[in-house]
């Protein structure tokens, strides 16, 4: 959960932006460009969502582009980097590593490291790799320590999911100086332990970060005794996860520090931890509002090697807040507002900029809180969410709010890019439940529901046989709904408002509307289950456009999203054959047998609707000045590349 209410600091964003923007060019006429480092470029952020969670290991509720692909991304680098010139593949080039290699009837994986530095001029090796493990292990551990409240949460992570990493790890071993091997409890498909395992693996400078406190001694915390046994008979360097987490474990309390200082934002530039780091950029400048300023980490080895003298990024409430500093030409890279789509050329002629749709292997839904004790067991009804979803009109909703810029969401699978092959034919063909307010009534009624438009429906006739509403609802049961949504984007207010009038007037499915901020609703919507059910909302959307996007599971295979007890699950969907579905996608023993996985995982899902799906939106409609060079093509999974930008003079 989120330690610190931004509502009091976005009120005031708008100042703080203008003070931003000041500095930005203060800083842009004092500096003295070199021929290496010259210029530099901004970068508005989402509204309302500025980055405020540096640590790479980071909780579900604050697992979001601004923290990851704007933030930590640009200073820690994962061992394998996914996105690659638009394309959803992986990019060896950036990687930290060689392409893994596969042993043991795929039962053991070899990692080894290139070689690149931190920004110290100490090695990357495997120590920091097996730092990470130890770290990650600890906090997902069934036996981790019970820390943490809303207002000081513990350490935790965002891909952890029952079954999968790092608990399909037997053991961990370092084996050389820039050597890892890995023995997994099964053989599993190597493309999918690449793509969705290994891919949450990022290297942290232990010789730097592995301490208790502020004024502890550093190195070799995560490994005390306390921290775990180590196999019987093995090197003291090889360590089982499982036997990571108890409430004396150094590699918790490691974690659990790091957390601690992730937490004091205004540190984020001044603390010693957040300069030694691998990424092409270290953080200079960083303010409680979200402004953050990154300069060359000169020590980076990777290619190209940044080209700027520095990178910016700038926070605003709202997208009209965005818009206004548009108009004024204070931004290098910005987002056209659909509401504002028709000023697209103006901008063009008279503040120099280009336009170019950012498209992501993404996915828009809003979620159903599953738990609630009040509208739970409603959900839990397929003909309820068929009902709901036949009231979403998406056609117009493209038609009428985003120019035509959005794509029909029609199951788990995203349709971007073009001819993507994890799509199957099902969601290729056609909306599976397209927009009919005469099915969603005759649904209703089917079911035991008596249909008011206009009002209030409610169930008047409960009970599990055919014709009743079924178990769990209780005679009188009302179709009312809290749904809370990202205030401060006028799509998702037009989007929500429509979708309010249709359910309320045709089929009686009552829609209270709550926008809230970004860190209020993903505080409330994370860690719903059975024994401790969320609480305050019934449907919800958290982020812009209301956008998941792949990573760290950059396969499609739905483990961290839609898995019984995942983190990032939202709502707490659980549903048995779905979970058998996607282990098959994670163990399929050839090409064809994971299509085949792949394909069923997500045809089932389609039919069943475990969320309520809007239309895929770009993640951002970008206004960029004709002279930056590098930014094309944009990321696929909206990881940024400042490295590659010049600007032309």
């Amino acid at each position: 959960m989120r330690t610190r209410s931004k509502v009091a600091l976005w009120e005031v964003s708008v100042v703080i932006v203008c003070a931003a923007l000041l500095l930005s060019a203060c800083a842009s006429t004092a500096a003295v460009p070199t021929a290496a480092h010259a210029g530099v470029v901004t970068f508005a952020e989402e509204p309302a969502t500025p980055p405020d969670y540096i640590l790479p290991l980071v909780s579900a509720s604050d697992y979001d582009n601004a923290n990851v692909s704007d933030l930590s991304e640009l200073l820690y680098r994962p061992l394998y980097w996914f996105g690659d010139k638009g394309e959803p593949v992986i990019n060896e080039a950036l990687s930290l590593a060689q392409l893994p290699s596969f042993s043991d009837n795929n039962q053991v994986v070899t990692v080894t490291l290139k070689h690149w530095i931190w920004s110290n001029g100490q090695p990357i090796t495997a120590r920091d790799v097996i730092f990470w493990m130890n770290l990650v292990s600890a906090v997902t551990s069934p036996n981790a320590p019970t820390v943490g409240t809303t207002t000081q949460p513990g350490p935790s992570w965002a891909g952890a999911v029952p079954g999968g990493f790092p608990e399909n790890i037997i053991s961990y071993t370092q084996t050389g100086t820039y050597t890892v091997a890995f023995r997994l409890n099964a053989s599993y498909n190597p493309k999918w332990y690449l793509y969705n395992e290994l891919s949450q693996i990022t290297p942290l400078p232990q010789a730097s970060w592995d301490e208790l406190s502020l004024n502890g001694p550093i190195g070799d915390q995560d490994t005390q005794a306390e921290a775990r046994s180590p196999i019987s008979g093995t090197s003291p360097t090889q360590y089982a996860p499982t036997d990571v987490g108890t409430a004396t474990s150094g590699a918790f309390g490691v974690a659990q520090f790091l957390n601690s200082e992730s937490e004091d934002i205004s540190t984020y530039a001044s603390d010693p931890l957040w300069q030694v780091v691998d990424g092409p950029f270290r953080l200079s400048q960083f303010t409680p509002s979200g402004f953050a300023k990154f300069v060359p980490n000169t020590e980076y080895s990777g290619a190209p090697k940044p080209r700027i003298a520095a990178f910016e990024e700038l926070p605003f409430t709202t997208d009209q807040a965005e818009f206004t500093s548009l108009e004024s030409g204070n931004l290098t890279i910005g987002y056209l507002p659909l509401q504002d789509f028709s000023q697209r050329s103006r901008l063009e002629s008279s503040q120099g900029y280009s336009y170019a749709a950012w498209d992501v292997a993404g996915i828009d839904q809003y979620y159903y809180n599953y738990t609630s004790a009040k509208a739970g067991a409603i959900f839990k009804q397929l003909y309820f969410r068929q009902a709901m979803q036949s009231l979403v009109n998406q056609p117009e909703y493209i038609k009428d709010f985003t120019h035509g810029t959005d794509l029909i969401n029609n199951g788990p699978v995203p349709l971007y890019p073009p001819k993507n092959p994890n799509v199957s034919p099902l969601e290729a063909k056609g909306q599976v439940y397209p927009y009919s307010p005469s099915r969603a009534i005759s649904l209703l009624k089917d079911h035991g529901w008596t249909v008011v438009p206009g009002g209030t429906s409610y169930c008047s006739k409960p009970g599990t046989g055919t014709g009743e509403c079924g178990a769990g609802i209780s005679q009188g049961a009302k179709a009312r709904f809290r749904v809370t949504y990202l205030a401060g984007s006028t799509l998702d207010s037009d989007e929500v408002a429509a979708m309010k009038s249709t359910m309320e007037s045709k089929a009686g499915i009552d829609l209270n509307l709550v926008g809230e901020s970004f860190s209020l609703i993903t505080s409330d919507i994370y860690d719903c289950t059975a024994s401790t059910p969320c609480t305050g909302w019934d449907i919800a959307n958290y982020t812009l456009a209301d956008t998941w996007v792949y990573f760290p599971d950059y396969l499609p295979t739905g483990e961290e999203l839609f898995e019984t007890g995942a983190a990032s699950n939202a709502g707490g969907y659980s549903n048995p054959v779905d979970d058998a579905n996607i282990v098959a996608t994670n163990t399929a023993p050839s090409v064809t047998a994971e299509r085949a996985a792949l394909y069923k995982y997500e045809d089932y899902l389609a039919r069943q609707l475990p969320y309520l799906e809007v239309p895929n939106s770009p993640y951002q409609l970008t206004m960029y000045k004709s002279k930056l060079r590098g930014l094309l093509p944009q990321g696929i999974f909206a990881e940024i590349y400042p490295e590659d930008y010049h600007l032309n003079s």
